[in-house]
């Protein structure tokens, strides 16, 4: 499943709008927030999915300051990457790091400080080690439950 959240026409005028991408952000990450917190994972989905759209999009258009853009992308990283989870949407969550790393990346090739862009490397290499110990826990979980399940009919068996 191909997670998009904002429509292209929405996405164009974001970007060309980038004091809009900042509000529209903003507001998404809020009321995704509050979603979490009450456990509407699904609808925290949609308005942390839009949020994160809305500030990658503040990174591409530099309609703010390169740290802020950065900031507000891993904040809403963080949040949908807890969303998907939640919603066990483990596949999505893989393909999710690795936009978000590759985006990074993009980033830190781009004209940053030299602070901004040891700053994104050591972001990269989180989200590289977070990406991989969801992929083992991805191939090791279901050995594990078969062994459980293995381990509870020796019990009742004997």
């Amino acid at each position: 499943m191909k997670l998009r959240f904002l429509c292209a026409n929405h996405r164009e005028w974001l970007f060309n709008q980038p004091e809009q991408a900042l509000h529209r952000c903003a507001d998404s990450f809020e009321t995704g927030w509050h979603l979490c917190q009450t456990q509407h994972w699904r609808d925290a989905l949609a308005h942390m999915g839009c949020a994160f759209e809305s500030a990658e999009i503040l990174m591409t258009s530099r309609g703010v300051a390169p740290t802020i853009a950065v900031d507000w992308f891993l904040k809403t990283l963080d949040g949908l990457l807890r969303i998907l989870e939640k919603l066990q949407l483990m596949d999505n969550c893989v393909e999710l790091y690795q936009v978000a790393i590759g985006r990074l990346r993009q980033e830190a090739n781009g004209t940053v400080s030299p602070q901004l862009e040891a700053d994104l490397y050591m972001h990269i290499t989180r989200l590289n080690r977070d990406r991989r110990r969801l992929d083992m826990d991805r191939e090791f979980l279901p050995l594990m439950a078969a062994g459980d399940d293995a381990r509870r009919a020796d019990i009742v068996l004997h």
